[in-house]
This record gives C-alpha cells, structure tokens and sequence, in this order.
C-alpha cells in the first residue's frame, strides 16, 4: 500500500518548520511606540472682553531631559498649553433696525422699570469691578469696565463714574 506524500502547501506542519527554518537567520527587530502624553489645567477667574476682542487667560510651558543609561544619547521635549477667549457679540436689535432701514445707532430703551434697575445694577457693578482692576494695577481692563459702566449708567451716574475713571486713569 502506497502512503500519499503531503503536499508542503497543505501540511500546517511543514509550513511552521520551513517558516522557522527560513526566520532563524534573521535577527529580531524591536519597535518602539510612542504613546502620546497631557496634561491639563485649569483657570479660575474672570476677564472682560470686549465685542470682538481677545484676552488671554493663561498658559503654561514644560520641558522633559533624559539620558540614556549607557550614557550614548539624549533626548529632550518641550511643550506648551494655554487658554484664550474671543467674544462676538450680535445684536439681533440692531440688525434689524438696519434691515428696516432705521437709525442702528440708537440705544434701546427699557421696556420696564425693572429692565431699568438692572442695567444700572450692571453699570454698578462694573463700577465696582472697574475700581478692583485700578487698585491691582491693571488698567486697561479697568478703562474697559469703565468704559462699559459709563454706556449702562444715564444721566448723574454716567458722570460719576466718568469723572471717576479720569481721577483714577490718569495717561
């Protein structure tokens, strides 16, 4: 009875021999895989922007040195994060006063006493904010507040604050 020879390309065994015996030559590579890296942070705090304006509201930088063991190389990475805010305002009011053709520069009146109140608890405040910003040293976000106080506040008030702005803003 004649035994049937296997066929090299059937035989799974023949395969992984003739595949070990054609890889034992070779020398193994290694594969290094860089993972990626973060890091993250947070801010706390509180900026005035103005319509179309930016503010930065900080940053951070590191730098990473290694030695290799055998003392043969050296490798070394820098990288850098920060935060900004860029505020558009769109004032659908004016933009419908232009389609009309009406006058757009024309300020929106209350339509209650309490929408009144509010807008001149906003000046208020920004007054106020204003007054914080002057006593830290900065002045130009306490220009701004006082800018934007002496638009909310009418009559008596706006000229406090203006005079007040000019007191404490000297150029």
């Amino acid at each position: 009875m004649k035994t049937p020879l296997l066929s090299p390309v059937r035989s799974p065994v023949f395969f992984a021999i003739a595949l070990s015996m054609a890889s034992a030559g070779l020398v193994a590579q290694g594969q290094v895989v860089q993972l990626p890296t973060f890091r993250t942070f947070s801010y706390s705090g509180s900026v005035l922007v103005p319509d179309g304006g930016t503010a930065v509201l900080g940053g951070n930088s590191s730098t990473f040195r290694s030695r290799s063991p055998r003392g043969n190389g050296q490798s070394s990475a820098r990288s850098f994060g920060g935060g900004s805010v860029t505020a558009t305002v769109i004032d659908s009011d004016a933009m419908d006063r232009q389609i009309r053709g009406l006058d757009t520069t024309a300020r929106r009146t209350d339509a209650t006493p309490s929408d009144r109140i509010g807008r001149i608890e906003e000046g208020k405040s920004l007054v106020r904010f204003a007054r914080k910003m002057a006593s830290v040293g900065k002045l130009s976000q306490a220009r701004m507040a006082y800018k934007m106080a002496i638009d909310k506040l009418d009559g008596r008030l706006a000229a406090l604050a203006a005079a007040e702005s000019r007191r404490l803003l000297r150029p």
